[in-house]
């Protein structure tokens, strides 16, 4: 029976269950366990808070199988999995378990509600012994446009979030036709006039070679003077420099981010992140750490479901 390495600290035992009728499982317990365990594990399961680089590659001398429950892949040495193959499966965007995921997109309403209506700073104030009602009072969500950039899964799961607040729904995507955002009661746009016309701009792109650094100085400029800016996709996505820019020039009233770029996994790049130490002197940058799919539900399902992938692999590379 194969080896399974389980690289993530808190593993359903669901999920467990369906894997130990395949093989024999190891917990994570620790990154030095996790590193004692590697050059004995025929499969890993993962998701963020391992970096699969090829150092850590290197030590999995018996490793054939890689399952991640993320759809990016950016935390796995893809060419070195290749050049050893070493088979990689992880949970595709257009899989039936992420459409039952709605984490992200709930995570998206509460950064919009939480910098509308400046609840972080508000509390801090209230740790403070001060009673300012006035100062953080905010604004609200009725009447206001919100604009999407991507239309995808969790793009449409924000628009029926959107109608709800009653907000004017507006997006942006070059794969998704007019007719399509028309029937789900959204404006198609152009990116441009997107920009111009909302007052909430919230990123749903993908990342990957064409959505780098999508978003720069000329983007932000772009934006209404009280807008602000969300971002549940990649850090990647913006190019975090003009964000910064345009944040300390007040070209936006505000932005609220789930992803940084460059993130490691035990949170190394918040040292050198300058969004980290602007959002520690002004009170109009929120910043979660990847919080978007990380709910107990969400975790568990995509954990079962990775399983489920991982177990079906392991009847064709363990016979």
């Amino acid at each position: 029976m194969p080896n399974i390495l389980i690289a993530e600290k808190d593993f359903s035992e669901k999920a467990k269950k369906v894997l130990t009728k395949l093989g024999h499982v190891i917990d994570f317990q620790s990154s030095e366990t996790f590193l004692r365990n590697l050059p004995k594990a025929d499969v890993i399961v993962t998701a963020l808070e391992v970096k699969l680089d090829k150092t850590i590659l290197d030590l999995a001398k018996c490793l054939r199988l890689v399952g991640t429950r993320t759809t990016q892949l950016r935390y796995i040495d893809l060419e070195e999995c290749r050049r050893r193959g070493i088979k990689v499966v992880n949970i595709k965007a257009n899989s039936t378990t992420l459409q039952k995921t709605f984490s992200t997109a709930e995570e998206t309403m509460a950064l919009i509600l939480s910098l509308l209506r400046r609840i972080s700073w508000a509390f801090d104030s209230i740790k403070r012994g001060e009673w300012e009602r006035k100062k953080y009072g905010g604004k609200e969500l009725q009447g206001k446009t919100i604009g999407l950039i991507g239309f995808g899964r969790l793009g449409k799961m924000v628009a029926h979030y959107s109608f709800a607040f009653g907000m004017k729904v507006v997006a942006y995507d070059p794969f998704i036709g007019g007719t399509e955002m028309n029937y789900c009661g959204v404006k198609k746009e152009t990116l441009e006039n997107l920009l111009k016309k909302s007052d909430i701009v919230s990123l749903h792109a993908i990342y990957n070679d064409t959505t780098y650094k999508l978003l720069g100085d000329k983007h932000f400029r772009m934006m209404k003077s009280g807008s602000i800016f969300i971002n549940t996709a990649r850090g990647e996505i913006t190019d975090e420099n003009a964000l910064l820019k345009a944040l300390r020039n007040k070209w936006i009233a505000g932005a609220a981010v789930d992803t940084l770029s460059d993130e490691s996994p035990d949170g190394g790049h918040l040292l050198k992140n300058p969004l980290v130490t602007h959002a520690k002197n002004y009170e109009n940058l929120l910043i979660v750490p990847h919080l978007g799919g990380a709910t107990q539900e969400a975790t568990e399902r995509t954990q079962i479901y990775i399983a489920s992938l991982v177990a079906r692999e392991i009847k064709n590379l363990f016979k």
